[in-house]
C-alpha cells in the first residue's frame, strides 16, 4: 500500500464536520485541534491547558505520519504544525462569519486567504513527504511583491 496523507480538502472538512466512520487517526486529531481552537476562546484563562492539549495532538499527528509514511520525524513535525496552523486559521475565519457587526469584505478575504495559504503549504508538504518533490518558495500572505 502506498503511504498517503489527506488532501487539504479532507482537512478542512475535518475542521467543520463530525467524525466519519473511515476517518484516520490523523483526521480525528485534526478535528480535535479545531475544537481546541474553538473552545479556547470560551475559556481564555485556561491557555496553558489548551496549549498542552495542542502540543499533545501535534505529537500524535506527527507520530501517525511517521508510522504511516516514509516521512522523517522533522517532516512529520512540520506537517503537524501546518495542520495546527490551518485549524487555527480556519476557526478564526469561521468566527469572523459569526461577528456582529459583520466583518468587511477585506477582513473576510484576508482570513480565508490565510486558510488558503496554509492549504497550499500542506499540499507542498505532502508532495515533499510522499513524492520527494521539493516545493517552490512562496511569498507569505501580505508579503511585499517584487515588481
Amino acid at each position: 500500500m502506498t503511504p498517503t496523507l489527506p488532501h487539504w480538502r479532507e482537512l478542512t472538512a475535518a475542521f467543520r464536520f463530525p467524525t466519519y466512520r473511515n476517518d484516520t487517526a490523523l483526521l480525528k486529531r485534526a478535528r480535535m485541534l479545531a475544537t481546541v481552537h474553538r473552545v479556547r476562546e470560551v475559556y481564555p484563562g485556561r491557555s496553558a491547558t489548551f496549549e498542552a492539549g495542542r502540543t499533545a495532538l501535534r505529537r500524535q499527528i506527527a507520530d501517525w505520519i511517521t508510522e504511516h509514511t516514509d516521512a522523517a520525524p522533522d517532516a512529520a513535525i512540520a506537517c503537524a504544525t501546518v495542520i495546527d496552523a490551518m485549524a487555527s486559521a480556519h476557526v478564526a475565519a469561521e468566527r469572523l462569519l459569526q461577528t456582529d457587526p459583520p466583518p468587511s469584505a477585506e477582513q473576510l478575504h484576508a482570513a480565508w486567504s490565510d486558510v488558503g495559504y496554509l492549504a497550499t503549504q500542506w499540499a507542498d508538504l505532502v508532495a515533499e513527504v510522499i513524492d520527494g518533490q521539493r516545493p517552490l518558495p512562496r511569498l507569505s500572505p501580505g508579503a511585499p511583491r517584487r515588481a
